[in-house]
């Protein structure tokens, strides 16, 4: 052998050496598929372990997964309603989880991921009911979900059997040829396939299905029930057409993967939906939309026929209600006044749907009833439909229910043992398709009996009032607000059982509450529930929420009390703080009161003292005590037998707590003196624009001065301010006189005949208009460079700088919002200037509006050439939610290297690498240098 065949051979073994780790490094770990449930009731006391039974995954065992459990809050469900992830505070990690009390009203969630070391990856996630206190309780809520899901399968799964049932009587099984090949063999009844290569319906719809999985998963996740029940019909339908019709079938079963299976529309080659589908795509609008549907869809009437008295809960029907929309739909309770129906308790999300029951409501008066009941939502969208029924004192005569087994006259059932020629041998109990027996409790079709399904009995606790605002109080008020009442409904067929009284303060603080029963009978009972503030709170805001649990159903009733006590302000205003009765002659009489006003501008009562003073007389015209708000009205009068001088006085006004005063002149002339001249009072100047045209408003004395042959004294003047040049509603500053009629007191005569008037002139101010700054303007109820996702709803308001000028004069500005615009431009027309959206792609937005400057004109608002804009910046992520047994499994579209769970060393391989290019590096290097 030569050297270089020798060399050759070395380094092929080192290759194939090098190679191996490829085939150990192929094998990848199993991903976990399939449906996780959780096994045991949901309540306190209770073990739960996992239920491994619907994992697809082979070879999946308990110890070949880790276990972590969660506890999910109501809390916690409202965050994942808004799109965003809450952090569920963990349990344990082992595979048994035994509930506590403090779990009670959340949810348990379990999550397993499989284990590496045992050949498994990805994670599974279940969800448990909402926990109960009892045991009992959680096997009611068990009962009800059962029931429900029986009512919804009883249908579908009765069809299915007869469907079979047809299929084993006219189908023949061909047998196997031995010679045929194995891949054409019949199993099953499904036919062999031809040597043409046409595959019959039932492995055609297969193939269909493996080729186009996304539509049918989908499918099944929406409608489950509704897909099962549309492939088994398919099958059924297959099973018994006649071989003239293959070809058709065969068509038939090839469109199987598109075709419109109850409702839901075809999908198109590219994975989509037709045009009337009501799952949308990635969209910015939002649509909240619900409907519903009795029976199979084909008619919107529930008709329960003729009820007896009595039996009302034996005639529970079921409808469906299916959310259309985009988003999730929060619903409302109703109640009917004629029939008794379930609440939709839970939010639905979008597509999805839910069963409910209707009955007729105990208690209604005989008589014929169509209404129309209407589930409705909090976001406003409505699902309606009828419900007929007919109250009777008797059992009707006209419309008899069939015995169980009678057949109709004209349509006899065969003999079990006799076979038609033309027929298959039916069953015993088989009746030909064209005669068929009617069930047992069916009657004739016109007037059509519903089955008796026994109501699950529910108590269904309402309140008429949710919140008790009492208002505000003054500090030290001795008797606090009158309670206030809520009645709590029962409207369910149950008792209900009231716990005690529960406050957010732990114990009850700020509020005295009683209930009258803590127990309410079903239909119609009631209770009363009061609150009212305790005495002697101070100064500050009192807020306190109860909480009363209905023990039966579960259900919480919260109302919240809240009431302000103020600090206490005393303080007294007085209509004037001068009164001048001018003058008169020594022996004077007659001389005409004066009033004064004090308004209690407090918050707390106020007793007045009756005042005094040593050259006046006082009298109080009205009570002296006084409540906020309110007025006393005291009478002023010189006092008789003045000697000759001038008088002044200030007088006090008072109570206990505050005090007003105003100051008194008179004059008392010595003899019978003669006018000479009379002084105009000063200008008045200082005026606010828009004062009103009213003398003491416009600040003009009551008397002016007179020089007489005696010396100076005071005379009243009359203002005839209406007759002078003033307006009110100018803007402009305006100066004018006002001319004053003078009364000579007594004992002063007009000798010289001197005209009897006064003038002053007075300035008013221009009006300086309200002008709003743009800086003013605001955006509010999103937050700047705020992170929203994108199931978000997203709410604002446009609060224009000067909105709030109600009494506007000309020159006026102020700013109005105009449109707003986050990828589109939207107009406001009026107020309120309020918009919602959300945005379904993730990605960095800023949402612009516009304000729009007005300025008044006199008599309204007239646009400007000027506008502002104010920007908020946000930023849209991808919404993470995972719903009740989603599968999680990561994806295999990874950008890391895949990990098996082989143990083998592969450090000796490297080596066996490293040395095999090594040689093959020298012999290059060797040949070279031979040359």
């Amino acid at each position: 052998m030569s050297r270089r065949r020798f060399l050759a051979i070395i380094m092929s073994v080192f290759m194939i050496l090098s190679l191996l780790p490829a085939t150990v490094f192929a094998e990848t770990s199993k991903a976990l598929d399939g449906q996780l449930k959780i096994q045991g009731l949901a309540a306190a006391g209770t073990v739960l372990s996992a239920d491994l039974k619907g994992i697809k995954t082979e070879g999946v065992t308990e110890d070949s997964v880790s276990y972590e459990w969660f506890r999910k809050t109501p809390e916690d469900e409202k965050k994942e309603q808004q799109g965003e992830k809450p952090e569920l505070k963990q349990l344990g990690k082992e595979k048994t989880y035994t509930i506590v009390k403090d779990d009670v009203d959340s949810k348990i969630v379990l999550t397993i991921t499989g284990l590496e070391d045992k050949g498994f990856s990805g994670s599974l996630t279940a969800t448990t009911a909402t926990v109960t206190e009892t045991v009992e309780a959680a096997e009611q809520n068990q009962t009800k979900t059962e029931l429900n899901t029986e009512d919804m399968g009883e249908n579908e799964s009765q069809d299915a059997n007869a469907s079979e049932e047809t299929s084993e009587e006219t189908l023949e099984i061909p047998e196997a040829k031995e010679e045929d090949e194995a891949g054409s063999e019949s199993v099953d009844g499904i036919p062999a396939a031809t040597e043409d290569t046409e595959t019959s319906q039932p492995e055609q719809y297969e193939q269909n299905t493996e080729e186009e999985p996304s539509l049918n998963e989908y499918q099944e996740e929406l409608y489950p029930e509704e897909g099962n029940e549309s492939s088994e019909e398919a099958e059924n339908v297959e099973n018994t057409e006649d071989t003239e019709n293959a070809a058709d079938n065969e068509q038939t079963s090839g469109d199987a993967g598109s075709s419109s299976v109850d409702g839901i529309p075809a999908a198109t080659e590219d994975g989509t939906y037709g045009e009337g589908d009501t799952i949308p795509e990635d969209t910015d609008e939002k649509a909240y939309q619900a409907e519903a549907e009795v029976g199979d869809g084909s008619s919107d009437v529930l008709n329960f026929g003729n009820v007896v008295p009595g039996q009302e809960d034996e005639l529970a029907q079921y409808i469906t209600i299916k959310n259309t929309g985009t988003e999730t739909l929060n619903f409302v309770g109703i109640s009917p006044e004629h029939f008794a129906v379930q609440d939709i308790t839970e939010p639905l999300e979008a597509g999805q749907s839910v069963q409910v029951w209707i009955a007729p409501r105990v208690g209604t008066q005989p008589g014929t009833y169509d209404d129309t009941i209407t589930y409705q939502t909090e976001e406003g969208a409505e699902a309606s439909f009828k419900a007929q029924m007919t109250i009777t004192e008797e059992a009707p005569e006209d419309t008899p229910t069939p015995e169980p087994t009678q057949i109709p006259e004209d349509t006899p059932t065969p003999e079990p043992t006799q076979v038609p020629e033309d027929t298959p041998t039916p069953e015993p109990t088989q009746v030909p398709e064209d005669t068929p027996t009617p069930e047992p409790t069916q009657v004739p079709e016109d007037t059509p009996t519903p089955e008796p399904t026994q109501v699950p009995l529910e108590s269904k606790v309402r309140s008429d009032m949710a919140e008790a605002d009492f208002g505000s109080v003054v500090e030290g008020y001795t008797e606090a607000p009158q309670a206030k009442t809520a009645t709590l409904t029962n409207e369910g067929n149950a008792d209900a059982v009231l716990s005690d009284v529960f406050s957010d303060q732990g114990e009850i603080r700020y509020f005295d509450v009683s209930l009258s029963s803590q127990q309410i009978s079903a239909n119609g009972g009631t209770a009363a529930f009061s609150v009212r503030p305790k005495n002697n709170l101070s100064a500050g805001t009192y807020t306190e929420s109860f909480t009363i649990t209905d023990t039966t159903s579960g259900q919480n009733i919260v109302l919240t009390a809240s009431v302000t006590v103020d600090t206490a302000k005393h303080s007294l205003g007085i209509s004037t703080d001068t009164l001048d009765f001018a003058s008169a002659k020594k022996g004077y009489s007659g001389i005409g009161g004066q009033q004064v006003t004090v308004t209690n501008n407090g918050n707390v009562t106020e007793t007045l003292i009756q005042p005094t003073a040593k050259y006046f007389t006082v009298t109080a015209s009205s009570a002296l005590t006084i409540q906020p708000g309110e007025t006393a009205v005291f009478t002023v009068i010189p006092i008789s037998g003045l000697d000759v001088n001038s008088y002044q006085e200030t007088i006090k006004i008072s109570s206990e707590a505050t005090e007003t005063a105003f100051d008194a002149y008179f004059q008392v002339l010595k003899g019978t003196v003669s006018l000479t001249k009379i002084q105009n009072p000063s200008d008045i100047s200082g005026i606010a624009n828009g004062t009103a045209k009213d003398a003491q408003k416009l600040q003009l004395p009551s008397v002016v001065v007179i020089e007489t042959t005696g010396g100076k004294a005071k005379a009243k003047v009359a203002w005839d301010v209406q007759n002078c040049s003033y307006k009110v509603s100018d803007t402009a500053a305006q100066s004018f006189t006002v001319k004053g009629a003078v009364t000579l007191p007594d004992g002063v005569d007009n000798d010289n005949k001197v005209e009897l008037a006064a003038y002053v002139k007075v300035n008013v101010e221009a009006y300086t208009p309200k002008k709003a700054s743009a800086d003013d303007n605001k955006i509010t109820g999103i937050e700047h460079n705020g992170v929203y996702t994108t199931q978000s709803k997203i709410s604002f308001t446009a609060v224009g700088a000067g909105m709030d000028n109600s009494s506007p004069k000309k020159g006026d500005i102020r700013y109005i919002p105009l449109n707003w615009t986050v990828i589109n431009t939207n107009t406001w027309d009026e107020a309120p200037y309020t918009a919602c959206f959300g945005l379904a792609k993730s990605g960095d937005y800023r949402l612009k509006v516009v304000f729009q400057q007005q300025q008044y004109n006199g008599e309204s608002w007239k646009n400007t050439d000027a506008q502002d804009a104010k920007q908020v910046a946000f930023s849209i992520t991808k919404a993470k939610v995972t719903a009740q047994g989603t599968n999680v499994t990561p994806t295999a579209n990874q950008k890391k290297s895949v990990r098996t769970n082989d143990a083998t060393v592969i450090l000796p391989f490297v080596i066996v690498l490293l040395i095999a290019v090594g040689a093959i590096c020298g012999i290059i290097y060797y040949k070279k240098k031979k040359k």
